[in-house]
């Protein structure tokens, strides 16, 4: 029997730009989903260039500037970058934008999700 992690592509791979985070604490876009539509993320990637530790959380907009996790936070080392396969990360499939926002400004991420037509 085939593992969860490795089954068959339900729909196409797409790739977010590359997201500086601007604000501390604010969540910015880093996926815009189409309508009729829903996202899996599969890929995480973060740079942390900045000078301290950060944390990082991946998730929906609830209301200006907050963010409601999809994912469990992610923690970004000063002077490394940090990838994550989909064996790594809880399959959650959405329909709504998704959002990033970090507890230092600059770190860099970027995200690769299989986008599904409903």
């Amino acid at each position: 029997m085939a593992s969860h992690y490795y089954q068959e592509a339900r729909g196409i791979r797409k790739s977010s730009a590359i997201i500086a985070v601007a604000v501390l604490n604010q969540a910015e876009n880093l996926f815009l989903v189409g309508v009729g539509r829903t996202v899996i993320i599969r890929k995480i990637i973060i740079w942390n260039g900045q000078a301290a530790n950060a944390i990082v959380s991946i998730g929906i907009n609830v209301f200006p500037a907050a963010i409601a996790n999809i994912i469990p936070n992610i923690l970004a080392i000063v002077g490394f970058d940090s990838e994550w396969q989909e064996d790594m990360i809880p399959e959650v499939e959405i329909n709504q934008n998704i959002t990033v926002a970090s507890t230092v400004a600059g770190i860099e991420v970027q995200i690769e999700v299989e986008e599904i037509l409903i």
